[in-house]
């Protein structure tokens, strides 16, 4: 199952994994990946699987997405784009991909983890 790799703007990041056939995101309960960023909409953008692709749609939020720096209404995700929402980074990251990504040590603030934890099998992928 394709993932998101999602790093907050204080630098925390937690790995989602996307449901079938959509992925609801934002800052209301209702969503499967819930954004703490007041710059996200309550309910903000969708990942829809069609045919064989993974197409992130803004839901006419107040902010908008990019994907990879570019505003975009919706599109087509290819593994490695970076979807940002609000102060938030998301990276698509595909099946073929997951196991081989290597997660690189972030400067911190002392006495501050910064944390990777797989919230579907809520376990310590790294610190």
């Amino acid at each position: 199952m394709p993932r998101l790799l999602i790093e907050s703007a204080i630098g925390r990041a937690e790995l989602f994994a996307l449901n079938v056939p959509r992925t609801a995101i934002g800052r209301g309960p209702g969503n499967r990946v819930i954004l703490e960023d007041p710059r996200v909409s309550r309910f903000h953008a969708v990942i829809d699987v069609e045919a064989n692709l993974f197409v992130v749609r803004d839901l006419f939020s107040s902010n908008g997405i990019y994907v990879n720096g570019r505003k975009v209404h919706a599109r087509a995700l290819q593994s490695g784009d970076t979807v940002t929402i609000g102060d938030c980074q998301a990276r698509f990251i595909a099946d073929e991909d997951f196991y081989e990504i290597v997660a690189e040590a972030r400067p911190t603030l002392p006495g501050h983890r910064a944390d990777l934890v797989d919230t579907m099998a809520g376990g310590l992928l790294t610190s």
